[in-house]
């Protein structure tokens, strides 16, 4: 395995079949997590929430609908492919498309509750002349 890229196989996933045919697949890292779900049509997750992690839901197949418990009322949400959706610490449940499966990654992590997004919009660093550098007049397709 390369040193510098990590890429993950579905079959080292942990794959789990829930009680309602939902699919998921669990990839594990030290900091974060990240899972694929293919929720079948007509299925409803059960209300829940989470204590210290935040979710992130990116739906890759359909429209994903999330209904969250707010004030004593049901709100409903919807995030469509190329949206991304942050659960925070609701109470919430997904609910699938009435006629075909719904796809979506999550990616969930720890907050830690400070702001990065400075860090996060000014890390990229450019190693276009350091790369040329060191390869001569290779050319990099």
């Amino acid at each position: 395995m390369a040193k510098s890229i990590d890429i993950r196989q579905l079959s080292e996933a942990i794959s789990v079949e829930k009680d309602n045919g939902t699919k998921v697949s669990y990839f594990l890292y030290p900091e974060f997590e990240i899972h694929q779900n293919i929720l079948p049509a007509n299925t409803i997750q059960d209300w829940h929430k989470h204590q210290a992690i935040e979710e992130v839901i990116v739906p890759t197949k359909g429209n994903v609908t999330i209904q969250v418990l707010e004030d004593n009322v049901i709100k409903t949400y919807t995030a469509n492919c190329g949206e991304v959706l942050c659960v925070k610490q609701s109470i919430h449940r997904i609910i699938g498309d009435d006629k075909e499966e719904t796809e979506f990654i999550v990616f969930r992590f720890v907050p830690t509750g400070n702001n990065q997004s400075d860090k996060i919009k000014n890390d990229k660093v450019d190693c276009e002349k350091l790369v040329r550098e060191i390869l001569g007049e290779k050319i990099l397709l």
